[in-house]
C-alpha cells in the first residue's frame, strides 16, 4: 500500500505541475491534471484515506470544469460525494450530489441528472428523510421538463417520495403527492388509467386512516368521473365495499375486506396501513385484530 501511495503523491505532484503557467506556458492544462489527480483519489480511497480522496476528487472536478468539462466535473463531484457518505457527512453528501445533478443539466444530459438526484435521494431516505423528499422532487421536475416529457419517469419518482412520506407518518402530504403521481400518469402514453385507479385505492386508505371517510368517498367520486373504466374495475367494488363498512360501523366486515387479497398485495407501506386503520364507534362487541378509521353518523348518503 505505501508503494501505491508513492505513486499517488507521485501523480498530485505530476497534476500540479500541469497547473502550473510561466512565462512560456500562459494557461494551465487541466486535460493532463484531471486524470493525475482523479487517479490518486481513488489510490488514497483505496487506502481508506478518505479526507484526501475526497480532496483530490474535488480537485478533478475543478480542473474539468475549467476545462469546459460539465460531465466530467459532474462524475468527479459524485466520487466526491460518495466519499463524503463513507465519512457520514451527509450534508457535503448532499451538497455534491446536488452540484453534481446541476452540471449534470448544464451539459445537456437530463436523464443522468435525475438519475444522480433518485440516487442521492434514495441515500438519504434513512438518513435524512427530508433531504430525500427534496431530491425526489427535484428528478421528477427534471423529467418533466424534459422536451418528450418523461412523464412516467416522474410518476415513479414521485411514488417513491409518495411512500416515504407515509413511512414518515405525513399522510395529508403523501396524499398530495400521490394526486401528483395521478397526474403524471394521466400524461404518460395516453394515460395510465391502471395505475391511477390502484393510487386511489392508496389515497382512501390514507383518509380512513385519517379517520375522513367525507374525503375517501370523494376521492373515489372523483375517480370515477375521470379514470375512464374505473367505476367497471374491481379496485371501485372493493372500495365500494369497504365504505360501506364504515357506513354501517361495522369493524369485522371492514376487517374481512381489508385481509382481502387485493389490499395484501399493495406496496408493503400501504398494505401495512390495513393492520392500523380502526372504524370508529364499531358496532361490534368482538373485533378482529385489524382495524379502520373514520367517523361519520349513519345516516350519511353512502358512495355506493
Amino acid at each position: 500500500m505505501t508503494s501505491k501511495l508513492a505513486e499517488a503523491n507521485k501523480l498530485i505532484e505530476d497534476g500540479e505541475k500541469h497547473l502550473k503557467t510561466g512565462l512560456f506556458k500562459w494557461r494551465a492544462d487541466y486535460d493532463s491534471a484531471a486524470p493525475c489527480f482523479q487517479k490518486a483519489g481513488i489510490s488514497y480511497k483505496n487506502a481508506k484515506n478518505f479526507e484526501k480522496a475526497c480532496e483530490l476528487f474535488l480537485k478533478t472536478a475543478d480542473c474539468h470544469f475549467k476545462n469546459g468539462s460539465r460531465f466530467h466535473a459532474a462524475k468527479a463531484y459524485e466520487e466526491a460525494g460518495m466519499i463524503c457518505k463513507e465519512l457520514k457527512e451527509f450534508n457535503k453528501f448532499a451538497a455534491h450530489f446536488d452540484h453534481a445533478s446541476n452540471l449534470y443539466l448544464e451539459d445537456g444530459t437530463p436523464d443522468t441528472a435525475a438519475l444522480c438526484l433518485i440516487q442521492a435521494g434514495k441515500t438519504l431516505e434513512s438518513i435524512e428523510p427530508n433531504w430525500a423528499l427534496e431530491f425526489f422532487k427535484k428528478a421528477a421536475d427534471v423529467y418533466v421538463n424534459e422536451n418528450d416529457g418523461r412523464s412516467r419517469s416522474a410518476a415513479e419518482v414521485t411514488g417513491r417520495a409518495s411512500r416515504l412520506l407515509v413511512k414518515m407518518n405525513k399522510y395529508e402530504d403523501a396524499i398530495i403527492s400521490i394526486d401528483k403521481e395521478k397526474e403524471y400518469y394521466a400524461q404518460a402514453d395516453g394515460g395510465d388509467h391502471g395505475a391511477s385507479g390502484r393510487l386511489i385505492c392508496c389515497q382512501v386508505l390514507l383518509y380512513l386512516q385519517l379517520e375522513d371517510r367525507v374525503r375517501a368517498e370523494s376521492v373515489i367520486a372523483d375517480g370515477t368521473e375521470k379514470i375512464p373504466g374505473f367505476s367497471c374495475s374491481d379496485e371501485y367494488g372493493i372500495l365500494c365495499q369497504l365504505i360501506a363498512a364504515f357506513e354501517e360501523r361495522d369493524q369485522n366486515k371492514a376487517t374481512t375486506v381489508l385481509k382481502m387479497p387485493f389490499f395484501k398485495y399493495m406496496d408493503a407501506v400501504y398494505a401495512r396501513l390495513t393492520r392500523t386503520i380502526k372504524v370508529p364507534g364499531h358496532s361490534n362487541s368482538k373485533v378482529s385484530p385489524t382495524t379502520l378509521s373514520n367517523g361519520e353518523d349513519d345516516d350519511d348518503e353512502g358512495l355506493c
